[in-house]
């Protein structure tokens, strides 16, 4: 169960996007864990509203934080439930370059981001 916490809904979207974009790494891990849960749905999982949102190369970009292994960690979990959706959604993250930064991250010092 999630406690206190409700599941995070659809209208919550346009603010998830706005703080993933955000210049603050910390409202960015925040944003970015609240997609991952958004998209963590058992039914339903809103990905397309996701990538027309244009978060596939945002996330793709959190790949690249180094220094953040917990930005890391959620967009890497973020894109893996974007592509365990359709053909089309997967392609997507494919074409968006995250399966060779998917690979980089296997050597990841943090072990949470080389399991995810």
């Amino acid at each position: 169960q999630h406690g206190n916490v409700g599941p995070i809904s659809l209208d919550k979207l346009p603010q998830i996007a706005q703080g993933m974009r955000s210049p603050d790494v910390a409202t960015q891990e925040t944003a970015t864990r609240q997609c991952r849960k958004l998209l963590s749905k058992e039914k339903k999982p809103p990905i397309d509203e996701v990538i027309q949102a244009g978060l596939v190369p945002v996330l793709v970009q959190a790949l690249h934080r180094t220094d953040r292994s917990a930005l890391q960690f959620e967009a890497a979990w973020t894109l893996t439930n974007v592509a365990s959706g359709t053909t089309e959604q997967t392609y997507t993250v494919f074409q968006s370059g995250a399966v060779e930064l998917f690979i980089k991250l296997l050597t990841s010092p943090d072990e949470d981001v080389a399991e995810q």
